[in-house]
C-alpha cells in the first residue's frame, strides 16, 4: 500500500526548515511514500517559497509530492476553509438556481463547470501548479458539487434537451475534472491523479467519480471506525459523524476496481477528542489492512484534544502495519 500525509504547514506562512525536515523525517521514518499538500489560488504569490522549502525536505528523504488544488472554484474542499477568490471576482461564471440565483455552498457560490472562463481558469492554474513543482501526483478532494443543477446559460445550452436530468449534470462534473487530468497528464505524462468524495455518498456518485477520464485513483474519506463504535460527534454537525472507512469502504473499493482503477482512501483523523484515541488504535490497523492502493493520513491534524497523544497512536499503527 502507498501511504502520505497530509501536511498544512505552508499555510502557516511563517515556516521553521528545520521544523519542516523534521517533520519529513517523522514521516518517512514510518513508512510514509509521500506527503500531500493543499494549494489555494493565491498560494502561487503567497505561499510558493513554502511550497518550495517542503518539495526540498520530502526530496531529501526520499518523499514524493501530492497536491491537492484547495478550493477552486468552490468546486473541491481543502485546507484552510476560504472561499475561491476566482469565483469571488467573476459572479459571471457562478452556477445558477432555476430562478438565476446563484448556487451557493458552504463558501460561497459554485463555478459553473460549463463557463469556458472557469474551464480556462483550470487549466492555466493546473499548469502552473505541474510545471513549477516536481509533483507526483493530483488529488481533487472531495469534489463539492455533483450533486448541483446548474441552470447557468451554458449549462443550459451545453446539455440541452438533457438539462432536466440531474445524471447529465453530474456527468457534466466529472467529465470537468476528468478533462482537467487529461491536460495536467499531457504537460506531465508520469503524474498520477486521484479523487476523492464523502464516504457517505449514493452510489452514483460513487460509480460516476470512479469512471472518470485520465484518473488513477478514486476513494473517499471517512473515520477509521465502524458506525457502532460510536465514536466523537461530526465536526460542528452536532450529530453523530457519518464517514466510516469500515463500513462504507468496500464498496469504494468495489467500484474503483471496476473501473480499472487503483482505491484510495483519507483517513479522518482530525478534531479527536482524547477518548477516543483507544477506539483509533484498536480499529485503524484494520483500515490499514483493507484492501487500500493509497492510503493518506493527516500530519499532526487540527482540532485534537491531545495532538502529540493522537499522532502517537497514528504513528503506533503505522509502525506496526
Amino acid at each position: 500500500m502507498y501511504l502520505s500525509a497530509y501536511y498544512f504547514r505552508a499555510h502557516m506562512y511563517t515556516l521553521v526548515p528545520h521544523q519542516v525536515q523534521e517533520d519529513m523525517q517523522w514521516m518517512a521514518d514510518h513508512g510514509t511514500d509521500a506527503v500531500v499538500i493543499g494549494v489555494l489560488e493565491q498560494d502561487f504569490e503567497a505561499a510558493a517559497e513554502n511550497i518550495d522549502r517542503i518539495c526540498a525536505a520530502a526530496q531529501a528523504v526520499g518523499m514524493g509530492l501530492w497536491v491537492t488544488p484547495s478550493r477552486w472554484g468552490n468546486l473541491i474542499a481543502g485546507c484552510p476553509k476560504v472561499p475561491s477568490i476566482h469565483t469571488s471576482r467573476h459572479p459571471e461564471t457562478w452556477a445558477l438556481n432555476a430562478d438565476g440565483s446563484p448556487h451557493i455552498g458552504f463558501l460561497g457560490a459554485y463555478a459553473s463547470v460549463h463557463h469556458p472562463a472557469v474551464h480556462e481558469f483550470f487549466q492555466t492554474s493546473i499548469a502552473r501548479l505541474v510545471t513549477r513543482w516536481p509533483v507526483t501526483g493530483i488529488l481533487w478532494d472531495e469534489l463539492k458539487a455533483l450533486h448541483v443543477i446548474d441552470h447557468h446559460p451554458t449549462a443550459v445550452t451545453a446539455l440541452g434537451e438533457r438539462h432536466a436530468d440531474p445524471t447529465a449534470h453530474l456527468a457534466a462534473q466529472v467529465a470537468f475534472f476528468g478533462d482537467i487530468n487529461a491536460h495536467a497528464k499531457a504537460l506531465r505524462p508520469e503524474l498520477h491523479t486521484g479523487a476523492f468524495i464523502f464516504g457517505h455518498c449514493p452510489q452514483e456518485q460513487i460509480t460516476a467519480v470512479a469512471q472518470m477520464p485520465a484518473l488513477d485513483e478514486c476513494g473517499c474519506d471517512g473515520r477509521p471506525w465502524h458506525h457502532s463504535d460510536g465514536g466523537m460527534s461530526d465536526n460542528g454537525s452536532g450529530g453523530p459523524p457519518s464517514k466510516f472507512l469500515l463500513d462504507q469502504g468496500p464498496a469504494f473499493i468495489a467500484a474503483a476496481r471496476a473501473a480499472g482503477k487503483r482505491s484510495y482512501a483519507l483517513i479522518e483523523n482530525h478534531a479527536l477528542p482524547h477518548n477516543c484515541h483507544g477506539l483509533v488504535a484498536r480499529r485503524l490497523p484494520e483500515v490499514l489492512a483493507m484492501d487500500w492502493d493509497h492510503c493518506t493520513y493527516y500530519y499532526y491534524p487540527r482540532s485534537c484534544e491531545d495532538p502529540d497523544g493522537a499522532m502517537a497512536v497514528i504513528g503506533a499503527a503505522l509502525r506496526s502495519r
